[in-house]
């Protein structure tokens, strides 16, 4: 199910829950004959029928969740040209009239690393302030039950249209006016009440920068500190309907 967020923009830049019913046990009588002397009585078994809720994302701690691909420069392949990625890999693709446009087809995806469910309503995506004292860093606030399971995946989309978007399946769906992804140098950083969960800056120079292919985390790599690092990142080999590479919602590729 796609889920719709109420956004909350800053300045210039404006871009499951699962229920369980509780169940209930019929309670039974013994009934006994009048002339057969019977002990009437019944054993109440005292039971607690509580339905755990999902960790919510007010209780998350630094590691619990971690950004782990991020598709910035979507295209749609049109054609084919070799081109030798930064990091040795050779691709074959060709993007110079782009079917897939950044306003529908940016995505990125959020890798659940505990053992159990988390509810990310309350996670604040956002950039990070960028100490000159300016209003317009973009946010959105998830304000709707998102349910992730024990080391799921969760795609935050611009568009969830995979008609435009590519062909990817979005869990939870943002406007670019409240939050967009540069194809240069940028961040996404996940934040609740207490602070900061997890960050990753990226820029052309240390990271993948390759039109039509996500930057992709070596699944090897998959914490806070790690995903910092450039070289822990990657093309991916995995196609996505439009023809682009990545592999949202799911494992990724393992780098080279």
């Amino acid at each position: 199910m796609i889920l719709l967020l109420t956004l909350f923009a800053c300045g210039d830049k404006t871009t499951d829950t699962s229920s369980v019913e509780p169940s209930s046990e019929a309670s039974t009588e013994d009934t006994s004959d009048n002339n057969t002397d019977t002990n009437d009585t019944t054993d109440t078994n005292d039971t607690n029928d509580t339905t755990e809720e999902p960790f919510g994302a007010d209780l998350l701690a630094v590691g619990d969740i971690v950004i782990t691909e991020i598709m910035k420069n979507p295209c749609g392949i049109t054609g084919t040209e070799i081109v030798e990625t930064p990091n040795g890999q050779i691709e074959t693709f060709e993007c110079s009239d782009p079917q897939i446009l950044d306003e529908n087809g940016e995505w990125f995806e959020i890798h659940n690393t505990t053992g159990m469910e988390i509810n990310l309503k309350g996670l604040m995506v956002h950039e990070l302030d960028d100490g000159d004292s300016s209003t317009d860093e973009e946010m959105f606030a998830v304000t709707t039950d998102v349910v992730v399971a024990s080391a799921g995946y969760v795609v935050f989309a611009v568009s969830d249209d995979t008609s435009l978007n590519g062909g990817v399946e979005a869990d939870v769906v943002y406007a670019q006016g409240a939050f967009s992804l540069s194809n240069g140098t940028d961040d996404i950083t996940l934040s609740n009440v207490d602070g900061v969960l997890d960050s990753v800056e990226y820029n052309d120079d240390a990271f993948p920068d390759t039109k039509g292919h996500s930057l992709n985390l070596n699944p090897t790599n998959t914490t806070t500190n790690e995903n910092d690092v450039g070289a822990n990142w990657c093309v991916p080999v995995s196609t996505i309907p439009s023809g682009d590479f990545g592999t949202p919602g799911m494992g990724n590729d393992t780098c080279p």
